[in-house]
């Protein structure tokens, strides 16, 4: 079975899943956008579609569906998706169509766009044509779900890094209790809440809170609170990156909305013991029930287990165990290359 993808930006986990994975059954892929945040160092020789005239996307994405017996796209809200199900709809000549995303099943406060999204999403995957590859196991699946996708159209397609750059072979914990935040210094992170938490409890212990990343709110935040406790470290990648994560205690995620986060997925792979917020997708699969860390209600209750870990050493060390046999032995490129083989078999029959 020919098999084609269209992922949304060549970020580090998007490059890294197509070399290690795509590349290895032969799977072509092509990048929606020509940047990303999270941009990879590695060389990328694959179609950049960004700049590309809406014609030639009308073209490409034609060329690719008459080509090929079956295509991943990453998302539901963008052109390629919307070509590429309108190809279904009308076309004689019907293939497979399956929507990756890691959006957790949530309906909007708005009743306008609440039914705009009903409609819309109904009308898809209601489609015997139309698959749902969810990055977990629980909310994510949830979405398909709650908006008609009958079950046996639903797969596990687990958001996924490549673990093995965040491995430690033995983890030495700092003699100064280090708490690691990484990720974009934005308003719906929660840093700033995460700092006057940590202000509030630690100010008068041996800890301090590291801010990895960049954003809008950095130059302010930096202003109002950097510390002896309190340090930005501004933006890192490659190996920069990989050693804060092995020089810290424990990983701190307090955001207030995150599809998945797959931050969490390195910090674990790091053998760091991790506390998240409930809204972070990740925690479903990664944290709740895996002994790996805490996932909590509100902020109090973050600062409660950041003490916690803290003053036991024990709980942290086997959290920190818990973490890095999780991401060595079940969720890595072996799980995921089961799932992509799973349904290319059941597809092929």
């Amino acid at each position: 079975m020919k098999v084609f993808c269209f992922f949304v930006e060549p970020a580090s986990y998007s490059v890294d899943l197509g070399i290690n994975i795509y590349d290895k059954h032969k799977i072509d892929y092509c990048f929606m956008n020509s940047t990303s945040l999270a941009s990879s160092d590695l060389l990328i020789n694959k179609d950049l579609l960004e700049n590309k005239s809406f014609l030639y996307k009308i073209k490409y994405t034609y060329h690719k569906y008459r080509t090929y017996d079956f295509i991943i796209v990453n998302g539901y809200n963008n052109i390629f998706f919307i070509l590429n199900f309108l190809f279904v709809l009308f076309f004689r000549n019907k293939k497979y169509v399956a929507i990756e995303s890691d959006t957790q099943f949530s309906s909007p406060s708005n009743i306008i766009i609440r039914f705009v999204k009903w409609i819309y999403l109904s009308v898809i995957f209601s489609n015997k044509y139309i698959l749902g590859f969810a990055g977990g196991n629980y909310v994510h699946k949830d979405l398909f779900r709650n908006y008609g996708m009958s079950e046996d159209r639903i797969f596990l397609m687990p958001m996924m890094v490549d673990n093995c750059r965040f491995f430690c072979e033995d983890k030495i914990f700092p003699d100064k209790f280090t708490f690691l935040f990484v990720g974009r210094i934005v308003k719906h992170k929660g840093v700033e809440q995460l700092i006057n938490e940590f202000n509030k409890i630690f100010y008068d212990k041996n800890a301090t809170l590291k801010i990895v990343g960049s954003g809008v709110e950095l130059l302010n935040l930096k202003k109002k609170y950097a510390s002896n406790q309190v340090v930005f470290i501004g933006k890192k990648s490659g190996k920069d990156l990989v050693k804060e994560f092995h020089n810290a205690s424990c990983f701190v995620c307090p955001s207030i909305f995150e599809p998945w986060g797959l931050v969490i997925n390195e910090a674990l792979s790091s053998s760091l013991p991790v506390i998240v917020t409930k809204e972070v997708g990740a925690s479903y699969d990664l944290v709740q029930d895996r002994r790996t860390g805490f996932v909590v209600d509100n902020i109090e209750e973050f600062g409660h287990k950041m003490l916690f870990l803290f003053n036991n050493k024990n709980i942290l060390y086997d959290f920190s165990s818990n973490a890095a046999n999780l991401m060595r032995d079940y969720w890595n490129y072996a799980l995921y290359d089961k799932c992509l083989k799973n349904v290319i078999n059941k597809l092929s029959v």
